[in-house]
C-alpha cells in the first residue's frame, strides 16, 4: 500500500523510504528522537518544514549505522548553530 502524497509503502509494519527500510521500532526510535529535538529547538508540532527537516539528518544519520539515540539527536541537531 503507498500512502497518497507521501512517497512511503506501507506493507507488514515496514515502511520503505527513498533512504532504506524502515519497520515500526525503527519509525519509533526515529519519532522519539525527532519530538525530543523539535521540543528542544522550539520547534511546533504544526511547523511539518522545521520537523521534516530534523527527521531527514536523524534518516540519513540512521541509514549510515549511527542509531544510538545520541547518535541521531546530535544528527537532528546538526546545522542548527
Amino acid at each position: 500500500m503507498i500512502e497518497s502524497g507521501t512517497g512511503k509503502n506501507k506493507s507488514n509494519n515496514v515502511m520503505r523510504m527513498e533512504n532504506g527500510v524502515y519497520n515500526a521500532r525503527d519509525i519509533a526510535a526515529i519519532a522519539g528522537a525527532v519530538d525530543a529535538v523539535c521540543d528542544e529547538l522550539g520547534i511546533e508540532r504544526t511547523d511539518m518544514v522545521g520537523r521534516e527537516r530534523v527527521a531527514s539528518r536523524m534518516m540519513r544519520s540512521w541509514a549510515a549505522g549511527r542509531r544510538t539515540p545520541l547518535g541521531l539527536v546530535q544528527a537532528g541537531l546538526d546545522g542548527t548553530a
